[in-house]
């Protein structure tokens, strides 16, 4: 069987490059996946081809051969620099399903096309959460798309632009209840005419939950997605850099249940791991990599490090789980993989928070991390579409604003920044006026209800006079705060703290009346709400202007002259 993702049919290159039919070509003992690697016409050597365990390159005609036993069902080209596939509706074709029984040879090949991609830009997403819920379908299409492609008129201006999706694009609590399950993903992205390639990583979320609980579960859950949106784990190259996408999530959902969903068979519970078999491609893929100078990106959906409660000056510790080993001896041999690399990237999701954590600020628990970054990136959704659906920003559960980093690469140099749903890439922190929020906790009869009921929630209504609270959403510990009043400098405090706004949008509309009916005022939203990232500062009187300043780490400015008094609303910005 012959097949080519490109532009070329299969009969017209196979007539033009003289190449041999299948009944014809003498494959090497032992060869079930086998075919042939083109650029702009042109058969190309020395391309990477995988099907997830094995790996193969291409000789002097273009050809690979693969001793597969086809249990990941597919095969991909892991695209080399300074090239392209086709891309359908924002969804590459560098990968295709393998369809012949597990013993039978079965023939793919693939075409690349000529991009000058030294200069790039990646935009980087996670945690899309479609399920026809929240009205998520409007906001995805009126709301995100219109400040994605912003983003995206400005980037192209340098160079190609590409995207990441770092999982969780549907949700499995609700496949079947409202009817969109991962199948539906990419006709979203046909209707929104999603304008570049999308690499995808499988999220917790995107595994079927109707699947019981059983021998391998992980991967039978896993089937619809690898049908779908293609291989869970594999590779590309774009500019200097290599990228790896790997699967973290290992699905258990055991027997029982959470709450009673339609179609959902267990818990949706999961583990946080790469399984010994990806790790084994792992070592096989990054030795084919020759510059390990270049910035190394390896793509997941669950952080796999981070400080310790979100501080950036609190020890470093691991998030990977596998039971009946400790995770730092999980997080090491994973890690070790990379100790040859200058310097290494993860790009993970699932938190809905912005994380980033700098493995040099603290190795002193773990052998490996110092040449390594984590950038964990806020999810699209926010807090599951909820606060804008409320009436007010698109928020995440940390009060910050829903969207997206972006990582502008000019060779081997890489910068990035976030980008705000709401706000744009101009605005990276937000300033409360505490004395304007204070009025507003004293005279809401809502909010004084709630914290009748939640005593361990923050009563802003008691705060002292002229106290300023700054959120700086994607503070890192590189980055540096100012705040003058009257030309000034006055002091500033890091502390955890619960933003007002987020109660305001998301916890009252939650809290006074639960989803489903449940009755008011459930226990589960008396948690203590303070997260990270968050700054004090005292004025010396309610009136004055103040100067916010934020520096990032590559020395860019952003700046906020705040007058006051400031009022506080469900929408202030």
């Amino acid at each position: 069987m012959k097949k080519i993702s490109g532009i070329i049919s299969a009969g017209l290159l196979a007539l033009a490059l003289c190449i041999p039919s299948h009944a014809a070509q003498r494959l090497p003992k032992g060869t079930t996946v086998w075919g042939q690697v083109i650029r702009d016409g042109i058969p190309m050597p020395g391309v990477v081809v995988s099907d997830g365990l094995e790996i193969a390159v291409t000789d002097k005609k273009g050809f690979y051969y693969l001793n597969s036993l086809k249990r990941e069902g597919s095969v991909f080209v892991s695209i080399p620099s300074g090239t392209e596939v086709e891309t359908i509706h924002g969804m590459p074709q560098f990968w295709q399903r393998l369809d012949a029984p597990a013993g039978q040879a079965e023939r793919h090949d693939f075409s690349l096309r000529s991009a000058d991609n030294e200069n790039y830009t990646l935009i980087a997403v996670s945690d899309i959460h479609l399920a026809n819920l929240f009205d998520d379908m409007y906001q995805f299409t009126d709301v995100f798309m219109p400040r994605f492609m912003q983003e995206y008129e400005k980037a192209r201006k340098n160079g190609p632009v590409y995207c990441l999706n770092c999982g969780d694009s549907v949700y499995d609590r609700y496949w079947y209840e409202y009817g969109y399950p991962i199948e539906c993903f990419p006709k979203t992205l046909e209707d929104v005419k999603f304008p570049v390639p999308m690499f995808t990583v499988m999220g917790n979320h995107d595994n079927d939950g109707g699947v019981a609980c059983g021998e391998d579960t992980d991967f039978a859950a896993a089937e619809r997605y690898r049908r779908t949106m293609g291989p869970t784990h594999y590779s590309f190259n774009l500019g200097r850099e290599h990228y790896v996408v790997l699967d973290n999530i290992v699905y258990r959902n055991s027997e029982g249940r959470i709450d009673s969903y339609d179609g959902i068979a267990g818990k949706r519970d999961y583990e946080l791991y790469f399984t010994d078999s990806q790790l084994e491609w792992l070592a096989k893929d990054l030795a084919t990599v020759t510059d390990r100078s270049a910035p190394l990106i390896l793509a997941f959906h669950s952080p796999v490090m981070g400080n310790k409660s979100g501080m950036t000056d609190k020890p470093i510790e691991t998030k990977m789980k596998r039971k009946g080993f400790e995770p730092n001896e999980v997080f090491n041999a994973f890690t070790s993989l990379l100790k040859d690399f200058d310097d290494v990237h993860f790009i993970s999701g699932h938190s809905h928070k912005n994380l980033l954590c700098y493995g040099s600020d603290d190795s002193s628990s773990f052998p490996y991390i110092s040449n390594i970054v984590e950038h964990n990136i806020s999810g699209v959704c926010g807090c599951w579409w909820q606060p804008a659906a409320h009436g007010g920003l698109t928020l995440g559960p940390d009060g910050a604003p829903a969207g997206f980093e972006v990582f502008p690469f000019r060779g081997k140099d890489m910068e990035w920044y976030f980008v705000s749903t709401d706000d744009g890439a101009s605005m990276q922190f937000r300033v409360f006026d505490m004395n304007g929020v204070r009025d507003y906790y004293r005279s809401s009869g809502a909010l004084q209800a709630m914290l009748k009921h939640y005593d361990k929630r923050t009563d802003y209504g008691g705060i002292e006079d002229n106290m300023l609270l700054i959120h700086v959403w994607a503070w890192e510990s590189k980055w540096k705060i100012s705040v003058t009043e009257n030309g000034v400098e006055i002091p500033v405090v890091q502390r955890k703290s619960e933003n007002p706004q987020f109660t305001l949008d998301y916890h009252l509309p939650k809290a006074s009346w639960e989803d489903n009916d449940r009755g008011r005022w459930p226990e589960k939203y008396n948690n203590n709400a303070a997260h990270a990232h968050y700054f004090w500062a005292k004025a010396s009187s309610p009136g004055s202007t103040v100067v916010v300043k934020v520096t990032d780490a590559f020395g860019h400015e952003y700046i906020q002259t705040v007058e006051r008094p400031k009022a506080f609303g469900k929408k202030m910005q």
